[in-house]
């Protein structure tokens, strides 16, 4: 992934050993290095196909900060709807049915989400006619900005059918428009979601106030 002006490619860094090695949830770090001496895992865009992807025994991603190049993530550790994602260089999202709730070693982190309300992200949009709200709060470094509420509202686009690796995938296209006033921060966050189950197969989301998105593609969803 590339960042910012003169970001390095190595975003994450090796930034969340407490995370990774915690007692509670599985994890599967110790078979993380086999796999990545197999496979190339980061690129402009990655060349992988649907094959490749399916030979690797975990379910994957792809992400992409900005317009920089994408790198594959794979389900390192799960703690119910808690997901760590890792890649080779042990660099970390946290995700929580699609949403980046955490990040490990970024210029600037994302280091708590606690939700104030309930959050639609993950859960069936069309089940409710309105458009959706949802309030929040962060905790963001370098800087130790704690608690940081951040509100928005969410509003159906359009139909979409995503191409993801030849599979076709038909989805909502759903937008996300947040701020938090403390910061003067204002953001726009794109999910592209089952319409039954809500599950989020693609998103554009704006994790901290002075990164770019990250866009999530998932390659293999979990089990």
């Amino acid at each position: 992934m590339a960042g910012p002006a003169h970001t390095t490619r190595r975003i994450f860094l090796a930034g969340a050993p407490m995370l990774l090695c915690s007692a509670c949830g599985k994890s599967f770090l110790s078979d993380v290095p086999t796999v990545w001496r197999t496979y190339v895992m980061k690129g402009d865009d990655l060349s992988l196909t649907r094959a490749d992807v399916d030979h690797i025994p975990y379910a994957s991603l792809a992400v992409r900060l900005g317009d920089g190049p994408q790198t594959l993530l794979i389900l390192g550790r799960y703690d119910d709807d808690m997901l760590d994602w890792i890649s080779a260089d042990r660099e970390v999202i946290v995700t929580r049915r699609g949403r980046i709730v955490r990040t490990y070693g970024l210029p600037e982190d994302l280091k708590e989400t606690v939700f104030l309300t309930a959050d639609p992200v993950g859960q069936p949009f069309g089940a409710v006619a309105a458009p959706q709200q949802c309030l929040r709060a962060l905790d963001v470094d370098p800087g130790h900005r704690d608690g940081i509420v951040v509100s928005s509202r969410f509003e159906k686009l359009r139909d979409e059918t995503l191409d993801i690796l030849g599979e076709r995938i038909a989805t909502e296209l759903w937008q996300e428009r947040g701020a938090a006033a403390r910061l003067d921060w204002e953001f726009t966050n794109l999910y592209w979601v089952d319409p039954v189950t809500g599950y989020v197969w693609k998103s554009r989301q704006a994790a901290t106030p002075t990164l770019p998105p990250l866009e999530i593609t998932i390659y293999r969803r979990p089990a």
